[in-house]
């Protein structure tokens, strides 16, 4: 099997256990970690256990019988005095006397801590646990994308890749039609890393199988981090504060990806053939609507039916609907549009990639034949064993084959359909089964090394960042609705961003009308304006496209797309330097507003900071005429629309409107005018990149604050203004005064800057 790189570990070379400010001593039965004399984390108990589960496995859906598990605690925990390779090694011991286990404690970095609980247990009924103290009132966050929390206190769940559901119910209890409908916690992308703020420490479990997470939820004198497995293997991370663990975690895990700067213009969908890809082309050139991506997904035998426009197991693209592919190709390079396809690992009977790889799908453990499950249309298909060379090897020949007719990058779906009970050639499909993704995003990572090229996904575990430039929410329903709907966005990428994810964007608007109705104009409104407040903004036309509202399906809609893809554009210059900051320091686009404001309440679900500026408060509600604001008082704010001051409270925002605010100390880089494209072009009339690139609008909020882009071009203010101004001047390096603040900017390029000035 394909394996990541490990963490580099070093040791800290003495008997007292130390890694930079962290200070480890045993206890009677587990460790208590001090960071400069202070509680850090008091690990109160070591377990093995031994339970059986039965699983059933049904569209994508796992449903988990756990039982009953059988719990051997440790009372004894000898002291860290043997030194094995830079490894304080320590036994475990029951209550008859015998050791049980071994604990390995290492350090791995500045505060940074690997703790290793090593037993001897086998089989599929291993099971290993942590407890922790609980404090009392304090938060937990991360897990990964889940659509009704940021703050897990008081909940118990497991991690565990799977489809999310088509609508999800408000408990983890399994549904009726738990193949169907989704548990609260179910995600395509979970993570085992959480964070407690109020310390702050966070805590990673290394693990490929199932993970389950009891957050002071059973007792409130405990949290657990159990893993399926026959080692429990944490990263202990700390940090003077929890932004710091995260930039500390996602690093330690695996730094982000940064796509093209063409990744950060729009993405729209195009499907049915050649000629929608035109249509969609021109109408976007035409009213003035930058983008940089078209994106299709009409490989041979695509249909629509009782469950909407669904793919078949094909991996070639469809000549009858794409005769002209290299053409058309060279066509939207031309335009300045890069041109996207579509992958999964998937394969079904019966089509011409079955004929070529069905010795490559997983196997049936009693005949030895293909794995047959029922795909998302209802009908028998496989998928496949990336852990066999050959495997990877058919897999790169489709992709190379796509990147030869002209594609720029694909959507790589998928990954989460793996049955338990499968035989795979180099894999435990169920004790490894949450690195099946990481074997996907690792195979597109191979392929397109070296491209100007991106693949974007769904399903994800720990390390998926590094893999994958560009993660997407999945199929949320086109609705308002808060269980799968529009409201769902804000919370999974704050979950995402949390544990490593950098470049997040979902389907304008919406997926899934299973249940529900098609999107609607205002939905497409509203979904249309986060879209642009999102690191990555991209349409989609939904499995019911020819019921959805789609961007062009009037006019005023063309003009609304139009309006915010332009915004989204001019932030190019904002969201490239966050982009580079998150490459190196680890610190996601995304954040919860209590990373940075002392007294935003951790579970709140409405609304992020992109970047340290923007307060972005979307309107998730339908027939509303706005939404209540719950702005920070650590800093002042200002309307990111007008520059007037802006306080908490209701912020009037009509279908077309979002309310953004900009905080106090912040600089916004911005285009002065949306290029048609972040990519190259040639056909004339088209604005690139380069032609936007020399000129800058920098708005400054109030006094101090400071930006650094992604070239180097750095903003630093200095003294406050009396009033409102603007000025400009054309240098590389030079200041700008207004009113009595200062602008200095030093850069490696003559641009011509224009600075505005809000007090």
């Amino acid at each position: 099997m394909r394996t990541l790189p490990a963490l580099l570990l070093v040791g800290c070379g003495a008997d007292t256990l130390a890694s930079g400010r962290l200070l480890v001593h045993t206890t009677d039965a587990g460790l208590s970690i001090t960071r400069d004399g202070l509680p850090l984390l008091d690990l109160t108990e070591l377990s093995i256990g031994a339970g059986e589960a039965e699983i059933d496995f049904a569209t994508g859906s796992y449903y988990f019988d756990e039982g009953d598990t059988a719990w051997l605690p440790a009372v004894e925990v000898d002291a860290l005095n043997q030194r094995l390779d830079d490894v304080l090694i320590a036994n475990l011991i029951d209550a008859q006397g015998y050791t049980m286990g071994a604990l390995e404690v290492q350090p791995v970095g500045d505060d940074l801590l690997r703790v290793r609980m090593v037993t001897q247990l086998t089989g599929d009924a291993a099971r290993v646990r942590a407890r922790f103290a609980c404090l009392g009132g304090e938060s937990f966050l991360g897990g990964g994308g889940h659509a009704f929390d940021v703050d897990h206190a008081g909940e118990r769940f497991p991690l565990w890749v799977s489809e999310p559901g088509i609508g999800k119910v408000d408990t983890d209890d399994y549904p009726d039609d738990w193949y169907l409908t989704g548990t609260r916690h179910a995600t395509s992308f979970p993570q085992p890393f959480f964070l407690r703020p109020q310390t702050p420490v966070g805590v990673t479990v290394a693990s490929g199988g199932r993970v389950v997470a009891d957050l002071c939820a059973s007792s409130e004198l405990v949290w657990a981090l159990e893993a399926w497995d026959d080692e429990l293997d944490l990263l202990i991370t700390a940090g003077d504060t929890p932004l710091e663990v995260v930039e500390r975690h996602t690093l330690a895990t695996g730094a982000p990806v940064v796509p093209p700067d063409w990744a950060f213009a729009p993405w729209n969908d195009a499907v049915r053939g050649s000629e929608r890809v035109r249509e969609v082309a021109a109408a976007l050139r035409e009213a003035g609507a930058p983008s940089s991506v078209i994106w299709t997904e009409d490989w041979k035998g695509a249909e629509q039916g009782a469950l909407g426009y669904h793919l078949k197991g094909e991996w070639d693209l469809d000549t009858e609907l794409y005769p002209d592919a290299a053409a058309l190709a060279a066509e939207l390079e031309a335009s300045g549009f890069k041109w996207f396809a579509y992958f999964s690992p998937f394969l079904e009977p019966g089509t011409g990639a079955w004929s070529e790889a069905a010795d490559f799908t997983i196997r049936d453990p009693e005949t030895d034949e293909p794995y047959l499950f029922l795909s998302p249309t209802f009908s028998d298909i496989s998928v496949l064993d990336l852990s066999r060379d050959d495997a990877w090897d058919w897999v790169e020949g489709k992709m190379d084959a796509v990147l030869d007719l002209g594609f720029d990058g694909w959507m790589a779906d998928y990954a989460e359909w793996l049955p338990t009970d499968a035989v795979m050639q180099d894999m435990d499909p169920l004790g490894e089964h949450n690195l099946y993704p990481l074997l996907w995003q690792g195979l597109n990572q191979r392929v397109l090394e070296d491209q100007d090229a991106v693949a974007f996904s769904r399903s994800g575990w720990l390390g998926t960042q590094g893999l994958a430039p560009v993660t997407w929410a999945g199929d949320q329903r086109t609705s308002f609705d808060a269980d799968d709907g529009l409201p769902t966005i804000v919370p999974m990428g704050i979950g995402l961003a949390v544990g490593g994810v950098a470049f997040y964007g979902h389907d304008i608007a919406g997926y899934q009308s299973v249940g529900n109705d098609p999107s609607d104009k205002e939905l497409w409104f509203r979904w249309c304006t986060l879209g642009a407040f999102s690191p990555i903004m991209r349409t989609h036309h939904g499995a019911f496209a020819s019921e959805n509202w789609q961007f062009d399906s009037d006019a005023e809609t063309l003009a609304h797309y139009a309006r915010y893809a332009r915004e989204h554009t001019r932030l190019f210059p904002y969201l490239r330097g966050l982009a580079a900051q998150a490459a190196d320091t680890g610190r996601p686009l995304l954040l919860h507003p209590a990373f940075l404001f002392e007294d935003a309440d951790w579970s709140a679900i409405d609304a992020w900071m992109l970047g340290e500026a923007l307060y972005v408060a979307p309107v998730m509600t339908a027939g509303a005429s706005g939404r209540d604001v719950a702005l920070p008082s650590d800093v002042g704010w200002y309307d990111w629309w007008t520059g007037a001051p802006a306080q908490a409270g209701f912020a009037a925002a009509e279908m077309s409107e979002i309310p953004v605010f900009a905080a106090s100390g912040s600089v916004v880089p911005l285009f002065v005018e949306a290029p048609d494209t972040l990519a190259g072009a040639s056909a004339a009339g088209v604005t690139t990149l380069d032609d936007a690139d020399g000129a800058r609008l920098v708005r400054v909020f109030g006094p101090d604050g400071a930006f650094t882009e992604a070239d180097g071009t750095t903003y630093t203010v200095s003294g406050a203004a009396s009033a409102a101004g603007t000025a400009t001047g054309t240098f590389d390096s030079g200041s700008l005064e207004v009113n009595g603040l200062t602008v200095s900017i030093d850069g490696p390029v003559a641009r011509d800057y224009t600075i505005e000035v809000w007090p």
